[in-house]
């Protein structure tokens, strides 16, 4: 199966460059991040048959401008939504203790002493959301979600991917027939 993974477009909190996390601010996509995925959009060369969107306004406005060009069905699917940051979520990445922003940079992260989750629950939930899909078929699919799952699949895939750096409006494509053991 191929997954072309897309990440959301820009919202205020990334130029604010603050942690939003699946519990923050649920905010929709800045007029930038618009055009952003528009230009995506009209970039894209392969017809998905489907979309499975992260429930959160900023992937839903991102799945809907997508879909005005491909016209697939769309399924929301909550294991698709950003990490939980518990009470960093909104915070300035700056208020944060640098020795939790290095972690997270390395994929080490654990957010569960502010009531978020660590790397650990993210996979997990990534895992039981490709568990069902029919990874062995020759399927595109579109999955529009936020920075967090994307290194995450990048982490759980290093081979079978290619792709650009995790910014809003960025699509990263994984080659998946099976699950890592």
């Amino acid at each position: 199966m191929q997954l072309i993974v897309i990440r959301h477009g820009e919202t205020k909190m990334n130029v604010d460059n603050r942690l939003q996390g699946s519990k923050g601010p649920n905010e929709g996509l800045t007029p930038a991040g618009i055009i952003m995925v528009e230009k995506l959009r009209d970039e894209l060369m392969v017809t998905p048959k489907s979309m499975y969107v992260s429930p959160l306004v900023r992937t839903q406005e991102t799945a809907a401008i997508l879909h005005e060009r491909f016209n697939v069905p769309i399924t929301l699917s909550p294991e698709l939504v950003e990490r939980d940051f518990g009470s960093l979520s909104g915070k300035l990445r700056s208020e944060i203790d640098p020795a939790l922003v290095e972690s997270d940079l390395e994929g080490k992260y654990n957010y569960r002493p502010y009531g978020g989750e660590s790397v650990d629950d993210v996979r997990a939930r990534i895992l039981r959301f490709l568990g069902t899909l029919p990874l062995s078929s020759d399927e595109t699919v579109f999955i529009v979600t936020h920075r967090g799952i994307v290194r995450v699949l990048y982490d759980l895939f290093p081979v079978d991917v290619s792709g650009e750096e995790v910014v809003p409006a960025s699509k990263h494509v994984f080659s998946i027939s099976s699950l890592p053991n």
